[in-house]
């Protein structure tokens, strides 16, 4: 009872403004209190599924509420939060029940096939089975969070000789941020094609889910993995800038170079051919035709003895112009020239390394840079190519990391969490103490009058001292007369006087 006597004394003694200001304080002391513990006892929720069916979402909380875990539901009832300790055995309960099953069932839709199928509903089985494998697979790629693919297959009929051709159709939602090069498209393309029988990759049409259209019949090119020229110009840039930034990388330290390059590509396709002629010609064909003939008897004088052969050769020979035929295809690709930029930073990572004269030694001269990179990618900076590198210091703010694991290092919303709970104690603290500073400061003058031994009773003299109860007071005095005999002649002289005036 002392402790609350204490408090009614002091609130006895103090003004209207201080009761007010007072009493403010202990609700708002209360009102945080209480704010402070429900905050610190709400467990940690953490992500278990996100971007669920309204079917799956359905059976995954019923899973839940049966183990008696609490749970949020958030994004319109497409993402479920649980307690933190509860999100990794929750995944793998889950995935002992087969949840989430997904929208594209693929071969399994098969397990549950009934008896007595129709053909017509088997083919039509099948060729969902078929979209919904070949959407797992491009959802894989990089960059690529949800698929659908459409395939269209034209049957042969009685009427016709051949069936027509097949044809097939993706649509795909990006990630945010995520572009697909030409490459991608072509991979996507040629997976398509290269799944389903009779299907070329010209015949595949890929579009975004905001419907750009990505590749179609009318882009073979792009199916093919060409792409535009800007696609390849943009390749042949990264794949230098990467090459230069790799090797200064290496020798200035991460995040000191920036290189950007802007080449000049001839993209035309040429086939050359060239015939050239020997001026001598070339003897292709020889023929020789021989032929004999003998004279009678009784020829003339002069002519020859009788029964002579005569022979006659004639030789038929055929010449061709020789010529030799040169044949020269240069393919589309060529680099004609390099426009290089390079910003490096050649400040040493010690910023006490200091010369002789007070400047602060370089990690390597800037001209030995412009050699580097002059090298590396056989610039020809006397023709068409150039080159300029600028040495400037760099601003690295601490970027924060993506991606990581909140409960990596410290865990801040649980130490604040336990942290409140110690503030809310330091203030009760602060409260008493403010009710003792003031019960002192309220009753300096009273205490001097107030009878030894008579501490924490109530009543109050003449005066405002205050006294036992009437049982205890005679006690008290009796006491007092025995002990301090002179004290208490003084004490009742002072009352005596205080009652007279």
């Amino acid at each position: 009872m002392g402790f609350f006597q204490r408090i009614r004394a002091v609130w006895e003694k103090i003004g209207l403004v201080q009761r007010a200001l007072l009493v403010a304080i202990v609700v708002t002391f209360l009102i945080v209190s209480g704010l402070l513990v429900h905050w610190a006892q709400r467990p940690d929720m953490r992500m278990l599924y996100q971007e669920l069916a309204p079917e799956e979402a359905a059976q995954i909380t019923e899973k839940i509420s049966e183990e008696g875990i609490a749970y949020q539901l958030r994004n319109g009832g497409t993402s479920i939060y649980v307690p933190k300790e509860n999100v990794y055995q929750l995944r793998l309960d889950m995935a002992k029940e087969g949840l989430p099953a997904g929208e594209q069932g693929g071969y399994k839709i098969f397990d549950n096939e009934k008896i007595g199928v129709s053909p017509f509903v088997q083919s039509v089985n099948l060729k969902r089975a078929l979209q919904d494998e070949l959407a797992k697979s491009i959802q894989m790629v990089d960059g690529v969070e949800h698929a659908r693919v459409h395939i269209v297959r034209s049957e042969q009929t009685l009427f016709t000789s051949e069936a027509g051709k097949t044809t097939a159709s993706v649509v795909l939602r990006l990630k945010p941020g995520y572009r697909l090069s030409a490459l991608n498209v072509a991979a996507i393309t040629h997976l398509v094609s290269g799944s389903v029988e009779g299907l070329n990759s010209e015949n595949v049409t890929v579009i975004d889910s905001q419907g750009h259209l990505l590749s179609g019949e009318s882009d073979p090119t792009m199916a093919n993995g060409a792409g535009t020229v800007q696609d390849y110009r943009e390749r042949v840039e990264q794949n230098l800038e990467d090459k230069v930034e790799e090797m200064l990388t290496a020798v200035l330290g991460p995040g000191r170079a920036k290189v950007r390059i802007h080449a000049v590509v001839d993209m035309n396709s040429v086939s050359t051919v060239t015939e050239k002629y020997e001026p001598k010609g070339v003897a292709t064909k020889e023929e020789i035709t021989t032929g004999s003939e003998t004279e009678a008897a009784g020829a003339a004088a002069n002519s020859a003895a009788p029964g002579t052969t005569k022979k006659d050769e004639t030789i038929v020979t055929e010449y061709e112009v020789g010529k030799t035929v040169t044949q020269q295809v240069i393919l589309p690709g060529e680099i004609k020239s390099l426009s290089v930029a390079a910003v490096v930073d050649l400040s040493p990572a010690d910023p006490n390394g200091a010369q002789a004269g007070g400047q602060p030694t370089k990690i390597m001269d800037p001209n030995d840079v412009e050699k580097l990179i002059e090298n590396a990618l056989g610039l020809d900076l006397a023709g068409t190519d150039s080159l300029k590198v600028v040495d400037a210091t760099f601003q690295n703010p601490v970027a924060p990391l993506l991606g990581e694991e909140t409960d990596g290092g410290l865990d801040f919303v649980a130490v604040a969490r336990q942290a409140s709970l110690g503030i809310m104690a330091v203030c009760a603290l602060l409260v008493l103490r403010m009710f003792r500073g003031a019960r002192k400061k309220a009753g300096p003058g009273a205490a001097s009058n107030q009878l030894p031994g008579a501490e924490g009773v109530t009543g109050l003299l003449p005066g405002g001292t205050s006294v036992p109860e009437p049982a205890l007071l005679r006690q008290q005095i009796a006491n007092v007369l025995e002990q301090d005999p002179e004290r208490a002649r003084q004490l009742f002289a002072s009352w005596l006087e205080d009652k007279g005036g």
